[in-house]
């Protein structure tokens, strides 16, 4: 009787340490609880049964090492280095969309105007400038109407049909 036992119990250890390997890590299956239980009572224990369960456990450690480069937290990036480079790829957008536009605004544009004025956008022939304030909108304003806008058209005919003024929705 008591070899038949011993079968049984090895037979329960090789059915838990095949749930142990399918089951994730932290999972008890019913078997696996019932053979911890064998085992830390002493009941139906033999040395194979030991064995397996080293080999389960050294099994669920192997896969917590495995999948914990996927499950690590990382660390967040707290520099300035992301945020130095979307403002370099922001600016170097603008350059290459309307860097040209800029330059004859520098050449054209009297001195009063250029320090109060930003080049907000150029869209689908709309050249869009922002001002300050209503004073250095209202002066820009005049100044286009005198032949400014005429001047920025006639430079860029393809890409500029008309110029629009906007209050205070540049950095001016």
């Amino acid at each position: 009787m008591a070899k038949r036992t011993k079968v049984v119990a090895s037979k329960h250890a090789a059915q838990a340490a095949k749930d142990a390997v399918s089951a994730p890590p932290g999972i008890l299956t019913d078997r696996m609880t019932n053979h911890a239980n064998n085992h830390a009572t002493g009941h139906a224990t033999s040395h194979a049964t030991s064995h397996a369960t080293d080999r389960v456990t050294d099994r669920r450690i192997a896969w917590l090492d495995r999948m914990r480069p996927f499950r690590a937290r990382f660390e967040r990036d707290v520099s300035m280095d992301g945020a130095l480079h979307s403002l370099e790829r922001q600016l170097r957008e603008r350059q290459n969309a309307f860097g040209d536009v800029i330059e004859a605004w520098n050449q054209i544009a009297p001195p009063t105007v250029r320090d109060t004025t930003v080049i907000n956008g150029l869209a689908n022939g709309t050249l869009t400038l922002a001002t300050s304030g209503s004073s250095a909108s209202y002066e820009l304003s005049r100044i286009l109407r005198d032949g400014l806008e005429r001047a920025l058209i006639h430079r860029f005919p393809t890409r500029i049909k008309r110029v629009k003024v906007r209050i205070g929705s540049g950095d001016a």
